[in-house]
């Protein structure tokens, strides 16, 4: 009975450590997966290859950094005021705005990348501004039918249903919205429409006071971070946890050419953010790592396009120098970073 009581205890054992072998295999397995780091960049091409007499196509690029490879995954005949899209790399599936023909409303439609089945997934009347996925939740700002401003919304791919910031505010718009893989925060930029509205702003400032906030991947801890009515900002980035990326107009109008400014939270302290080389900033995303700045704009010599600015050499490139865009290429028009 002693022997049989010692050879079942060693078994006992035998399986604990292969339990904790495996887990620790898996762990160690989990850790040494880097994610990889992507863009996706929307832009259009003519149908009929050189004017858009007979519409135009919504072409999604995915650029992979490390590797450095660009590949056109997405190209679909579309009717949208300003298309926005991004691909779910994890499900093999591609997500974008469009619209009827002659409307100025968008929808949510999939697009399957293995069946190349098209599907609409919303069936109302609603404008896309931002739109991306993380942890597998997609992030979109939008405004629905009936609604003033656009706001950040969740949006489930099962229930197909839209859960709101706040579907009672119909006050605060939201200009820009962005997710830092780092610090895990979504970063919203902010202007109320009734203060937009005021003498102050429509006759003397022209300046739309912004507010700027973080808040959780769910919407928690929604909290102010800076406000400003003293220049216009249009987009704004997280660069890490103390560092705010945005972009600076003196006023609405001006004819100066769109450049970048540095947030420090910590001491509300907001210094120019010089990119040698560019001369206007459209729009721009950060690595995560801080080492690089990704800018669609125009360079020094008026060359409109999608750049990476190295901050550790200091040397600007052009992302699309290896891969010449189609003759039939219309626009580059948005792109987003991300993790995956």
């Amino acid at each position: 009975m002693k022997k049989r009581m010692i050879t079942l205890g060693s078994i006992i054992v035998v399986i604990i450590l292969a339990i904790i072998a495996i887990n620790q295999h898996t762990l160690e397995g989990n850790a040494k997966r880097e994610l990889k780091e992507y863009l996706h960049i929307t832009a259009t091409v003519y149908n009929n290859g050189k004017n858009d007499a007979d519409g135009v196509s919504l072409v999604l690029y995915l650029y992979s950094i490390q590797d450095q490879k660009m590949s056109e995954i997405l190209r679909v005949p579309v009717d949208p005021g300003y298309p926005v899209a991004f691909a779910d790399l994890r499900n093999n599936k591609v997500y974008f705005s469009d619209s009827v023909t002659g409307d100025e409303v968008d929808n949510l439609y999939e697009y399957n990348l293995k069946t190349k089945e098209r599907k609409q997934l919303t069936f109302g009347k609603f404008l896309f501004n931002d739109l991306f996925i993380v942890d597998n939740k997609m992030i979109t700002n939008v405004a629905p039918q009936f609604v003033t401003v656009t706001q950040p919304a969740i949006f489930d791919r099962t229930t197909r249903e839209f859960t709101y910031l706040n579907p009672d505010d119909d006050d605060t718009w939201c200009f820009s919205l962005s997710y830092n893989y780092t610090t895990k925060k979504l970063l919203s930029l902010t202007a109320s429409d009734s203060e937009m509205r005021t003498r102050k702003v429509t006759e003397v400032t022209h300046i739309r006071p912004k507010t700027l906030y973080l808040m959780d991947l769910d919407f928690g801890h929604y909290q102010p971070i800076y406000h400003t009515d003293q220049f216009e900002i249009r987009l704004t980035r997280q660069l890490d946890r103390n560092r705010i990326l945005m972009t600076y107009d003196p006023f609405m109008g001006s004819s100066k050419p769109r450049t970048l400014k540095i947030l420090y939270i910590d001491s509300q302290k907001v210094e120019d953010f010089d990119v040698p080389g560019i001369k206007e900033v459209k729009t721009f995303y950060p690595r995560d790592n801080t080492e690089g700045l990704f800018v669609l704009g125009r360079d020094a010599n008026n060359q409109y396009g999608l750049f990476y600015y190295d901050m550790a050499t200091k040397n600007l490139s052009n992302v699309f120098e290896n891969y010449p865009l189609p003759k039939d290429h219309h626009s580059l028009v948005d792109f987003v970073y991300s993790m995956d």
